[in-house]
């Protein structure tokens, strides 16, 4: 009875939807945040931000509890709103609090030198007042607070030139790492930060729990491509402090120089060339440290290098978190870093081992494909070209596809399905299962200017085009509750680790291959095109572990591995499917499908002409959309089949309206080329089909708009334990109760 109803529904739909109306417009109606709205999630936040104290680490440091114990999970986001003030910052926290949101990310720059005329050593107070408001504001609508507090790409060049020569680095990359003046100056920025008095709240942030969590920095390292920028003074200084490594590990520098029987430094930095009298020497050029450069002469020279850089970095994060805990007395969580290496595959457990000195680690992670143009980091505009795959296709490209240290927490400080990308609806659905499968803790969407909804238009004031980078979009934002109730609730369960690989300090140094290892990291803002990105097609475990459950690494001196015999039962890289080792989420790459199997979470992702019925535990779906995903939670906390109140979430495409774009041949394939850009509203791709619930109680069915408040009721039909209904084909939510 069930797949005739459904598969009798998709063949209606096919035959009645006509081409010209295969899309509605999103509203732009603002949200007045009523409480009169159907659907409202500000009730899972506290109702003060930290009002039961700090957040620290769960007894197994893996994951995070409130002050009084109770665990907790962030549903979280970026926000570049820091600029309102008064009204128009609470309205912001009341409206990111109502879609789920208990975390957000202000990504900042305390450092003066962010300006023209701005001094090493003093602190930007604009920046201060917006944290000090923007912590206020976020704390009264029970939503923590991740501070971001420097970026050195973004320092800007003429301040840094009065105190640098023209042969000096060009920039503040990698300087907090061995520059004195740097980390003292770093050091000032935090107590000028911390310490003084809150205005708006009355107290200062170091003593406020609903500043959550400390950022050191964003995206820099000394083992990835940017060390090769440093020039004239700063690398010979970081040449000198590697010699003072060589001499303390060795004995002595001639003890040094022998063990590696006169080896040089292949393409030196900065060219700097040794000194040994003088205690300088030469660090390789950062490709000299990758997987495919490993062996030769100078092989021991570059083993001592990666060593001598990794505990570089940790002392540094070991300074930073004592400083901060010892002579600031702060309280807060500390996460050192948020980037990549080089080569992921040899380099980035050096990486993740380094950030062990702070409570967090982490990694920024965006889902992008190729996308051409002459503004193609920050904007869309006309003549560009581009693919629009997700990853339903290529699931090793899922952000949560990582490697986590034993013992801490695990965050992705940024993320987003970044447009012209616009098969985006999967992102937040996927994010929030997967996050839970493997335990990876905190997903930060990136980012918003806009206080609520963001409107399809321009990246700035000047170049007519469309917006990046904005999650405040129909199928970012739109698919938030759902998302957030699935993840902060539990309502896909966690796995057991699959595979844990305990790994010698001198395994690290010599790079030798881990056991599994995913994909590379691509930043469609740092990196200008798609190079060949480090795979894991001849690592010994499978990739696809990353989808059955957590793949842990725990840096020890003994080394060990364990890897899940049920692996083998769970990956069929022939079918191209996978299956989470709870058995709730199965992963079909081949035909592009995910379906979500669980007690409380039942929905599916992807292609769904691919069967005539999907058919889940207590939810079956079926429709004509070739992409649209489906997803049933209880806004009850009650299994989907004894719940009285059910909140049925909708999504599939959304493009700014007038979009065009035909299709092109490129070397390396098919594409596409913007022929129109477009502009507000959102048109959003109607969905076209209906679900069947097992389900005794539920007897309506209520359509919601955007902002969660009734719109119009549609009929249901029940058949015994079961109902029936054809889902609106111009919304993103249902509540059946």
């Amino acid at each position: 009875m069930l797949r005739n109803f459904l598969a009798l529904l998709t063949i209606l739909v096919a035959t009645t939807t006509s081409a010209s109306d295969q899309t509605w417009p999103f509203p732009t109606t603002a949200d007045e945040l009523s409480a009169d709205a159907l659907l409202d999630l500000s009730y899972l936040n506290e109702a003060v931000a930290g009002q039961n104290g700090f957040v620290r680490l769960s007894d197994d440091g893996n994951g995070f509890l409130r002050g009084d114990g109770r665990p907790i999970r962030f549903w979280a986001v970026n926000t570049g709103l820091a600029r309102k003030k008064g009204a128009r910052l609470r309205e912001h926290a009341k409206f990111l609090a109502k879609r789920g949101i208990n975390m957000v990310r202000f990504h900042g720059q305390i450092p003066e030198i962010a300006s023209d005329d701005g001094r090493l050593e003093d602190i930007n107070e604009d920046q201060r007042d917006q944290l000090w408001r923007f912590a206020s504001a976020m704390k009264s609508a029970g939503i923590y607070v991740t501070y971001s507090a420097y970026y050195p790409h973004s320092v800007n060049k003429k301040a840094v030139q009065r105190w640098r020569t023209p042969k000096d680095s060009p920039s503040m990359t990698g300087l907090i790492y061995f520059d004195p003046e740097v980390q003292a100056a770093y050091k000032g920025w935090l107590r000028e930060l911390l310490v003084p008095e809150n205005p708006y709240t009355g107290i200062p942030l170091k003593d406020d729990p609903a500043l959550a969590i400390l950022q050191m920095q964003n995206e820099d390292s000394l083992l990835f491509w940017t060390l090769g920028r440093l020039k004239g003074r700063e690398a010979r200084m970081l040449s000198a402090r590697f010699g003072q490594f060589l001499r303390a590990k060795y004995g002595s520098m001639e003890r040094a120089r022998g063990a590696w029987r006169g080896a040089s430094a292949p393409r030196p930095i900065g060219d700097v060339q040794d000194d040994w009298e003088g205690g300088i020497v030469a660090l390789a050029g950062i490709w000299h440290l990758t997987r495919e450069a490993r062996g030769g002469r100078s092989e021991l020279r570059i083993r001592d290098q990666v060593e001598f850089l990794t505990r570089l970095m940790r002392d540094w994060h070991q300074e930073v978190a004592d400083f901060l805990t010892e002579e600031i007395g702060a309280q807060q969580l500390f996460n050192a870093g948020n980037w990549r290496t080089a080569d992921d595959i040899v380099l980035d457990d050096l990486e993740r081992y380094s950030y062990m000195a702070g409570d967090i680690a982490g990694v920024n992670r965006y889902v992008s494909r190729l996308h051409s143009g002459e503004n193609q980091t920050w904007a869309i505009v006309n003549g560009d070209r581009f693919r629009s795959e997700g990853v339903l296709g290529r699931p090793l490209d899922l952000p949560v596809a990582l490697r986590q240290p034993l013992g801490r927490p695990y965050i992705i400080p940024e993320t987003l399905w970044v447009p012209p990308l616009w098969k985006q609806s999967e992102g937040p659905l996927l994010m929030a299962a997967y996050q839970a499968l493997a335990g990876v803790d905190i997903s930060y969407w990136f980012s918003t200017r806009e206080s609520q909804w963001s409107p399809p238009g321009g990246a700035n004031r000047f170049l007519p085009s469309i917006e990046k980078w904005t999650f405040a979009t129909p199928m970012h934002l739109g698919m938030f509750p759902a998302a957030a109730l699935m993840f902060r609730q539990g309502l896909v369960d966690p796995a057991d680790p699959v595979v844990v690989e305990t790994r010698k300090l001198d395994e690290l140094w010599q790079r030798a291959d881990p056991l599994v290892v995913g994909r590379q990291g691509f930043d469609p803002y740092r990196d200008r095109a798609l190079r060949s990105r480090s795979t894991s097609s001849e690592t010994r475990v499978s990739p696809y572990a990353f989808l059955v459950g957590p793949v842990q690494i725990d840096f020890a001196e003994t080394s060990s591995a364990r890897v899940s015999p049920e692996l083998s039962g769970l990956i069929d890289e022939t079918n191209r499917r996978v299956t989470s080792a709870t058995g709730q989420l199965d992963w079909d790459w081949g035909q592009e499908i995910v379906m979500i199997n669980a007690p409380g979470a039942q929905g599916v992702i992807g292609d769904l002409t691919k069967r005539a019925v999907f058919e889940l535990d207590d939810l079956a779906v079926s429709s004509s959309n070739d992409y649209a995903s489906v997803l049933a939670v209880p806004l009850d906390q009650e299994p989907l089949a004894q719940s009285k109140k059910i909140l049925v979430q909708i999504g599939t495409i959304a493009r700014p309206n007038g979009w065009a774009a035909k299709r092109i041949e490129l070397e390396d394939g098919p594409a596409f080329e913007v022929t129109s850009f477009g502009g507000p509203p959102w048109q959003v791709t109607r969905f076209e089909g209906g679900i069947t619930l097992q389900n005794p109680f539920v007897s309506q069915a209520i359509v919601l708009d955007p902002n969660g408040m009734l719109k119009r009721q549609v009929e249901l039909s029940r058949e015994g334990n079961s109902v029936q209904l054809r889902l609106p084909s111009d919304a993103l939510y249902l509540v059946l109760q």
